[in-house]
């Protein structure tokens, strides 16, 4: 058996980041792709390697190219530089109602990011 490596646990977190966006739970996409909910948990921890099948059916349920879930592990941009409370956070603010409080949060938290880049 082949030893995982950073590479499997980055396509895992890229998975995770995806899945949580989609709203999906792990076991409705265990259901889709064939597997139980608990691979699915191995591969988002990336202690179980994934095919290539697997990666291009994973994708497709999310609404993202197989490109995307296979990155580089040191990409800075897209679905790999998602943490977990990045995920949440979104979340949290996809649920907030359209408002004027809504987007000034938005323009606050990008003035915010901008001040660190500085």
């Amino acid at each position: 058996m082949k030893e995982v490596t950073d590479t499997d646990r980055a396509i895992g977190e890229r998975i995770t980041a995806a899945r949580k966006i989609a709203g999906i739970s792990q076991t409705t996409l265990a259901n889709a792709i064939g597997v139980t909910f608990q691979q699915v948990q191995k591969y988002e921890k990336g202690l179980n390697r994934i095919s290539a099948g697997k990666i291009v059916e994973i994708a497709k349920l999310l609404g993202i190219s197989h490109s995307e879930l296979l990155g580089s592990p040191d990409d800075a941009s897209g679905l790999p530089s998602l943490s977990r409370a990045a995920v949440t956070l979104a979340q949290a603010f996809d649920r907030l109602p359209e408002s004027a409080s809504k987007t000034q949060l938005r323009r606050f938290v990008i003035a915010l990011s901008e001040d660190l880049d500085k």
